[in-house]
């Protein structure tokens, strides 16, 4: 390998390892002080590099900031489930939250990040990256919930304040029950309780929403 060519492989792995260490500490960072009180130097003292390696790496505090909301919200969306004709709302509804669940464990600094700043579950609307996060993650619970109604399994409701209605229930819960480092599972169903009693009217069970009418 031509000496040029390995010492351009060296600066390009240098620089991800200063990415992702620096995202890394930065994340921890903002969850333990809130992005306002925090500071770069905060950020570098965290990872241990000089502020010319931390701008460098990232221009400011906001380009930061931006790319965890990115990275962290492309990886809740994930972790989600889309509507599905083929497949029962409660179905999709039941994976999706275990999905969730199980992406906020893996990754609690995101999930005080977003309980400290106030904002809906797993998303942020700090920046143009949280919009669109804030954006698709509302679309896809809107999605579950109008498809549930069609089915005649979830209350009839304006679907716009059935989606605001479970997102803040479901950050309610987290905060609640991540806080008593529960298993995932467990937090998972007792959230899932909840959740088809508000959008059933009872605990999901077949017929029990005609009851309920």
């Amino acid at each position: 390998m031509p000496r040029t060519r390995k010492k351009s492989n060296l600066a390009a792995a240098r620089a991800r390892m200063y990415h992702e260490l620096i995202f890394d500490c930065a994340e921890r960072v903002f969850a333990e002080q809130g992005f306002d009180e925090s500071t770069m130097q905060d950020v570098a003292a965290e990872a241990g590099v000089s502020l010319k390696t931390l701008y460098a790496t990232f221009p400011g505090k906001d380009d930061i900031y931006r790319a965890i909301l990115e990275v962290r919200s492309q990886g809740l969306l994930d972790a989600s489930v889309s509507a599905d004709p083929e497949r029962p709302a409660l179905e999709i509804l039941a994976e999706g939250m275990h999905g969730i669940v199980a992406y906020f464990i893996e990754h609690p600094d995101f999930f005080r990040i977003l309980t400290r700043e106030g904002s809906a579950w797993g998303l942020h609307p700090r920046g143009h990256a949280g919009q669109k996060g804030a954006l698709a993650g509302a679309q896809l619970v809107t999605q579950v919930v109008e498809q549930g109604m069609k089915e005649g399994v979830f209350l009839a409701a304006d679907p716009r304040l059935a989606t605001a209605s479970v997102t803040a229930l479901l950050q309610v819960q987290l905060a609640v029950l991540l806080e008593d480092d529960a298993e995932p599972t467990a937090v998972a169903d007792q959230i899932l309780v909840y959740l088809r009693r508000l959008l059933c009217g009872n605990d999901g069970e077949p017929g029990a929403t005609e009851r309920a009418a």
